[in-house]
């Protein structure tokens, strides 16, 4: 794993890389080694997180799942409790959700 991040290290600090890729034990020079392929698994987000504002000012952020449907996100900014701090006991006019953007809430 260590040898990934020596060989990705080389071209920013090729000495210091040379002697770490020999303190772990590998023959040879790292210029020689195979530079390390991407993995797509890790690069795909699965959250988000999202800015939510009350009446137009941003009060708090969450995170939540792309996935998530509206009704879902709407349950999960209106539980939240700095909304309900902004809320105050009242219940919200309107909650404007852009997908992947932000949420406001409309008191």
């Amino acid at each position: 794993m260590l040898e990934k991040l020596v060989v990705i290290l080389t071209p920013y600090a090729p000495h210091l890389a040379e002697e770490l890729w020999h303190l772990l034990g590998n023959a040879g020079s790292v210029l020689d080694a195979s530079y390390p392929k991407v993995e797509e698994k890790y690069l795909v987000e699965s959250t988000k997180n999202y800015p939510i504002a009350i009446n137009g000012k941003t009060r708090t952020e969450m995170n939540i799942a792309l996935d998530a449907t509206q009704q879902q996100v709407e349950e999960l900014v209106l539980a939240d409790e700095v909304v309900q701090k902004w809320l105050d006991g009242n219940s919200p006019k309107k909650v404007v959700y852009v997908r992947n953007k932000m949420i406001n809430v409309v008191v």
